[in-house]
């Protein structure tokens, strides 16, 4: 049980014009991670013609997979924001032309959506309030950007 494999993560594809992706990557257990990937689900769900979401949730190839690849793409002012980041989630938005947003943490993704989508009750609902323990496990499912694609389920 302690030994398995970290989950090498799914690829992503080119965002579709016009749409924004929103990237989720963290531990799977965590209450912050979740409200995170509950948050992206939920505005994508409301608004499935600007956003979608991209998934990475495992424990072991949080840091090791997902931090070193995202954030060597990153804009060198974020490179230098985020470069220590080791808490779950990160988060980023990535966006058709190729550029990569960093928010960071919960928190920050959180102040995004708080701001982008004012007037949206549900959704500044969960950006008010902190994640209770009771959140702790993940909803470990693809995001909408994921959907269709094969398992994979190789080992690092």
């Amino acid at each position: 049980m302690g030994n398995k494999a970290a989950k090498l993560p799914s690829p992503r594809s080119a965002v579709a014009e016009g749409k924004v992706r929103i990237c989720v990557a963290g531990f799977t257990i965590s209450h912050h991670t979740n409200r995170a990937g509950n948050l992206a689900r939920l505005i994508a769900s409301q608004y499935p013609n600007d956003y979608e979401t991209w998934f990475y949730f495992d424990t072991k190839g949080y840091r090791s997979n997902i931090l070193k690849m995202i954030v060597p793409m990153l804009s060198e002012e974020q490179k230098t924001r985020f470069s220590s980041h080791k808490s779950s989630p990160f988060c980023w938005l990535e966006h058709s032309d190729g550029t990569l947003d960093a928010k960071g943490g919960r928190d920050n993704l959180c102040e995004w959506a708080s701001v982008t989508f004012p007037e949206n009750k549900e959704i500044v609902a969960l950006t008010a309030t902190l994640p209770s323990l009771s959140e702790a496990w993940v909803l470990e499912d693809r995001g909408t950007a994921q959907q269709g694609e094969t398992v994979n389920s190789s080992k690092i």
